[in-house]
């Protein structure tokens, strides 16, 4: 054997077809004793469909199957998608959802690519896996080079699936479940729940994203790249310099939706490579193994090829599986069509008499937009302690329980009050008929910016049976009586106008609920 393949631990040169889309192919090697670094090298051609006509075609078929209207300039270009996740002999090494058609990574103690871990390479059986995230073009040949030290030297079909999120919803049957009543003083806690750093396809470091949290007065922050934890290695230092609560999280960043996990109770890796389509319960089982929440991301953005995997597409036996649906994503997300849709979606799931929280996400991947009306998600907790385990196991049972006001400044405030019964969002309140409620929306003021008008803004109060008042902001407070007799929840939502357009969602709380 000569010297050059004896440092070659793998190489495979591939054509795959556009029939692998939405696949894994998983190469295994051996790596041997004393292998201190590991390079990778992968790259794909072509990058993308370079046929205009077909570019045009695939975005309209995706506009007409997903009801969003996309921009048809002509000049688009839809991609090819093949990424790399690398397992050594003790299990998860690293991922990284990364777009760029060549890609190197080296694996070592200390200077691992981003998205792959730091610590010493185990002999023994590897494996690297190419997943096929989108395959526009007819054919793709991809190059693989696995090695201990550098080297010298037609119409596409789409396996999309029933989007069971358009379907009718079933009324809920199971009886949802009562959280113990907030005792005390409460305090909101502004948090970011869906977060990305260049160890994924982000532009920024944790601890970059961490100092721009804090200057934005936020509280706490959940790391979820997509499908690596290697970021993890940066939260200690990131909460020394900011101060904040960072939790564990990740976005299983999957073909037939995108799946946020928050709160872990370790530095954990749960592998969505295994979850097949018809699969989802069984991975959501294994995320709950680590007391993690589990919801979905962005369920109704337009999905594959263009955005691969982001429409929610796993088919579900019910949606009280899930703890949390992502209603708004993305910076000002009142104002996207895929938001609304999802803000209409959850109400119809309180109407049928889901108990599930919404929850807003600006899914964070870089600071360069200017004034960009981020949703904060506002947690209300009884307690905010300093010591990490105290703080996430309240912090979760607050998402829970739907303990949340989201909003681009200040928290709405609701209460409903029966008698001398005061309840907050989240609260279930067991109807006494022949008593009304007094319902109290309040706000502190808001420091209103240029992009916002507050002339105009008012305050809605919304039931399952529609609107039951509407007031202008005033001192940011109105205050009204509903009859209760067929009630099953009551929220408060705001609308401003941004950019002197129309009155938009700019903050809403999730519900008090009856039973």
């Amino acid at each position: 054997m000569r010297e050059e393949e004896a440092h070659i631990l793998f190489e495979i040169n591939s054509t795959i077809t556009n029939k692998s889309m939405q696949s894994h192919i998983q190469h295994t090697f051996f790596v041997p004793e004393d292998t201190d670094v590991i390079y990778v090298d992968f790259s794909f051609d072509p990058p993308h469909q370079t046929d205009v006509n077909e570019n045009k075609r695939l975005m309209e078929e995706a506009s007409m199957y997903y009801e969003s209207k996309l921009p048809q300039n002509g000049e688009e270009l839809i991609r090819n998608l093949l990424t790399l996740s690398i397992d050594d002999h003790d299990g998860f090494r690293g991922a990284r959802h990364y777009h760029s058609p060549t890609q190197h990574v080296m694996i070592s103690d200390f200077h691992s690519s981003p998205g792959f871990l730091n610590k010493r390479n185990p002999a023994g059986l590897w494996s690297v896996t190419v997943s096929i995230h989108a395959l526009v073009t007819e054919s793709c040949q991809f190059k693989l080079r696995v090695y201990k030290k550098p080297h010298s030297a037609n119409k596409t079909l789409i396996p999309w699936r029933d989007k069971p999120l358009c379907q009718p919803i079933k009324e809920n049957v199971i009886s949802f479940p009562s959280y113990p009543s907030i005792e005390g003083p409460v305090k909101w806690v502004p948090s970011e729940l869906h977060t990305h750093t260049f160890h994924s396809d982000g532009k920024q470091s944790l601890i970059e994203m961490a100092g721009v949290a804090k200057e934005m007065g936020l509280k706490a922050v959940v790391m979820t790249d997509h499908n690596t934890i290697s970021p993890f290695e940066e939260m200690e230092q990131a909460e020394v310099l900011s101060g904040l609560h960072i939790l564990y999280g990740l976005e299983w960043t999957t073909f037939y939706g995108h799946l946020l996990t928050l709160g872990y109770d370790s530095p954990t890796y749960t592998d969505w490579r295994v979850i097949g389509p018809l699969d989802i319960e069984k991975g959501i089982k294994e995320i709950r193994q680590h007391d993690a929440l589990v919801g979905i991301a962005h369920p109704f953005r337009i999905g594959n090829p263009i955005g691969t995997g982001c429409h929610w597409e796993f088919p579900v036996e019910s949606l009280s599986i899930f703890d949390f649906i992502e209603v708004w994503n993305s910076t000002r997300p009142g104002s996207k069509a895929y938001n609304q849709r999802a803000f209409h979606y959850w109400t119809d799931l309180l109407n049928k008499g889901y108990r599930i929280t919404a929850t807003a996400g600006r899914d964070w991947h870089h600071n360069e937009e200017i004034n960009p009306l981020p949703a904060i998600t506002y947690v209300q907790m009884s307690q905010v302690s300093e010591d990490k385990n105290i703080f996430r196991t309240a912090f979760l049972q607050s998402i829970r329980a739907g303990r949340i006001s989201i909003s681009y400044d200040k928290p709405l405030e609701l209460i409903v009050m029966q008698e001398e019964k005061t309840y907050r969002v989240g609260d279930v309140i067991n109807k006494d008929e022949n008593q009304p409620f007094i319902v109290q929306v309040s706000s502190e003021e808001w420091d209103f910016n240029d992009r916002i008008d507050r002339k105009g803004a008012f305050m809605v109060i919304v039931t399952n049976e529609g609107e039951h008042f509407t007031g202008s902001i005033g001192q940011f407070q109105l205050e009204t009586e509903i009859a209760n007799k067929d009630l099953k929840w009551i929220r408060a939502e705001l609308y401003a106008s941004i950019d002197n357009g129309d009155p938009e969602l700019v903050a809403f709380t999730n519900p008090i609920y009856m039973k």
